[in-house]
Formats: structure tokens, sequence, C-alpha cells
């Protein structure tokens, strides 16, 4: 019986690596960076007033100043990103998208337009541990 018990947990435990590995995988990379204490606080305090998270808000600026630079050449073999990006290239964590009538304000994930409550929106519905984004009919065309 103890045998049995132990090769069920193994099996439960080896499951949960192979699980935890994949989810890895999903994920996008990771790029950190230090700064000052206030400019944290700006960057939160700008992310709570656009109601977005602090890790969309900073991809977005990363991608608006990126967005226009011409390719360097690479001796990487992906191929060089498009100026022209659809959401569904910049959220490709979204699982699904789903139009939505906004109960309040807030901006846009994307472009940060402000909506007002009442305004049909764009909901990015994300894996979880993964963050969701909503986006104004600019930003995404409707689905």
């Amino acid at each position: 019986m103890k045998d049995f018990a132990n090769r069920m947990r193994e099996q439960a435990m080896s499951m949960g690596d192979r699980a935890r590995r994949e989810a890895m995988k999903r994920k996008e990379d990771y790029l950190g960076a230090r700064v000052s204490r206030e400019l944290r606080a700006r960057v939160i305090a700008r992310a709570d007033e656009l109601g977005i998270p602090v890790s969309i808000l900073i991809r977005n600026v990363l991608e608006q100043a990126f967005m226009d630079e011409a390719p360097r050449a690479s001796s990487s073999s992906r191929p060089a990103a498009s100026t022209e990006r659809k959401a569904d290239d910049v959220f490709a964590g979204v699982l699904a998208w789903e139009r939505i009538v906004l109960n309040r304000g807030m901006n846009c994930g994307a472009c940060a337009g402000s909506m007002a409550a009442g305004t049909v929106a764009t909901l990015g519905i994300a894996a979880p541990g993964e963050e969701h984004v909503i986006l104004c009919a600019k930003c995404k065309e409707p689905v």
C-alpha cells in the first residue's frame, strides 16, 4: 500500500513539474531594470491612473519606443518586426477577444486613450497568471 501511495505521489510531482515547465515555455521573456524610487512611484501611479497593470504599461512604452526604429542587421534568423503592429501581435499572450461594455471609465491598454463608462471595448482574456487587457475600438478591430 505504501509503495502504491509513493508511486502516486511521485507521478503527481512529475506531472506538476512537467506542467510548470510547459507554462514557463509559453511565457514571454522577462526584462528587468533598476530604476529610482521616484521613477518607480511615477510608473505605478501612471499605471493605476490608466487602469492597467504596470507590466503592460512598460511593455507598451517599450514597443512604442522601438516601433519606428529601422531593423538592424542581425545574425538572428528571426524576421524583422513590421512597423505596423496589430493588437494580436502585441498581445500574443491573449487567449481570446470579447466585446464588452465598460461599467466605468478607463484608459485603453494599448494607446492609453480615455474610454467612458458605456463605451464598447474589447477585452483580451489571458491565460492564468497572465494579465487581461482592455482595448479601444481604434486599437482592436471589432471581433
